[in-house]
């Protein structure tokens, strides 16, 4: 039962990513005369934060950790140096 959730859950998704592609497919079909695309900043964040969103969805339905901004791994120390006189 949790795999037919899972797969309709995996299903809304991507029918945001569908439209994602259409909206890119028509943005270039726009542009076909030209070798240059110009998308507007808006529309650029949107494409990248719908992929995200899906990225993530299809991380947490396969168990693998996010990699999110907050779920990255720490900078490793630099040595601390200490000066005596």
């Amino acid at each position: 039962m949790k795999t037919a959730d899972a797969g309709s859950q995996m299903y809304r998704r991507l029918a945001q990513v569908k439209v994602t592609a259409r909206l890119l497919e028509h943005e270039l079909d726009l542009a076909k005369d030209s070798k240059e695309v110009s998308l507007d900043r808006v529309l650029a964040d949107s494409v990248l934060e719908t992929l995200q969103i899906f990225i993530e969805d299809c991380d947490q339905l396969m168990g693998t950790p996010a990699r999110g901004e907050n779920s990255r791994a720490p900078e490793p120390q630099k040595p601390a140096v200490t000066r005596l006189n």
